[in-house]
């Protein structure tokens, strides 16, 4: 345990999954370091400032049913990095049927990327993430790897290595080093998504603040997701809107431009809502790893002799939660060690 100790670990990823056994590896007294592509906390859990307007345009909410996460959320909670939504939350059938749809949810706040900023927060200084640093290659062997990064500087050596991305980006860096750790990663399936945000000059709600759209899909039905963010809390109730294309819709429209893509969905939005005032903002994003539609049933990969270990909601189950389960998971295996 001495080398590990004096040692550190390298987290590529600064999300849910890699902040989670960031946390948990840092209470055990072994050092990290953390390397993150984005520009800044959030990934999956980002919002989006424009014009004024800001939007959770990636995750929407938080469930919580993991004891650990339990009280991470509640400390995130006391100081003010998360809220509980008690929104009016619905199910939209094909045939126009709505029925409520009552489950414990939490948000950051005041945007979703507040859940990432609290974690930071609670890590050693030394251990808060770099963002702006991609990582493209991996080199070196057991107990003595380094990190290669996009500007062409290297880091390290480092005694062990935690991929917490997506399911793809993971098999890429793995492939070299460890093949069959990268064919479990393969194995999984992540789906992208489509994200349509929403802003009126005017006040325009519908009769509820979000809904799931059951019989998504289809041209005809393109959304399986529609908020209303100003209706969270600590979003001031702005009318701004983020609508989510079903996975099947964005797979089969995943190349083509923003330009496209919006107006179609803002078609569907306005079928769906019955809001037909223009917008005074409108755009489009493209999450290309959104959720994992089959996930692994592991919870985390780990290669002791390697010392490299992968985790993500893409281990796991398709809920943001899932992610830090994952990570800490991960955690306790390389604990014992």
């Amino acid at each position: 345990m001495t080398d590990r100790i004096t040692s550190p670990t390298a987290i590529i990823g600064a999300g849910l999954a890699g902040l989670s056994a960031a946390l948990a590896l840092s209470a055990a007294g072994i050092p990290v370091i953390v390397r993150d592509k984005g520009r800044g906390p959030g990934g999956r859990l980002s919002s989006r400032r424009d014009g004024g307007w800001r939007f959770d345009h990636g995750g929407q909410f938080l469930t919580v049913r993991d004891a650990g996460f339990r009280a991470v959320m509640d400390g995130l909670l006391a100081d003010g990095h998360a809220a509980a939504w008690d929104g009016h939350i619905v199910r939209l059938s094909p045939d126009g049927g709505m029925e409520p749809h009552p489950v414990e949810r939490y948000v950051g706040t005041p945007g979703m990327n507040g859940i990432i900023q609290g974690l930071i927060s609670c890590l050693p200084e030394v251990a808060r993430p770099r963002f702006g640093t991609r990582v493209v290659a991996i080199t070196g062997e057991p107990g003595q790897w380094r990190l290669m990064l996009e500007d062409g500087t290297d880091e390290g050596p480092f005694m062990r290595l935690i991929l917490a991305m997506p399911s793809v980006q993971a098999a890429d860096l793995l492939r070299p080093l460890a093949p069959v750790l990268a064919a479990r990663a393969d194995a999984a399936v992540m789906a992208p998504c489509w994200a349509l945000m929403l802003g009126f000059d005017q006040t325009v709600t519908p009769p509820w603040d979000a809904a799931f759209i059951a019989g998504a899909g289809g041209d005809d039905r393109p959304l399986s997701w529609i908020a209303h963010d100003g209706a969270k809390p600590g979003r001031g109730k702005r009318a701004g809107f983020v609508a989510h294309a079903a996975p099947d819709w964005s797979v089969r429209h995943l190349e083509e431009a923003a330009g496209q893509v919006g107006p179609a969905l803002l078609s569907a939005f306005r079928a769906i809502t019955g809001i037909t005032a223009e917008p005074a903002f409108m755009a489009a994003h493209r999450w290309r790893y959104a959720l994992p539609t089959v996930p692994l049933v592991e919870g985390f990969l780990w290669d002791a002799k390697l010392g490299i270990g992968a985790c993500g909601d893409w281990c796991l189950d398709a809920r943001a939660e899932a992610a830090f389960v994952s990570g800490a998971r991960l955690a306790a295996a390389m604990g014992t060690a």
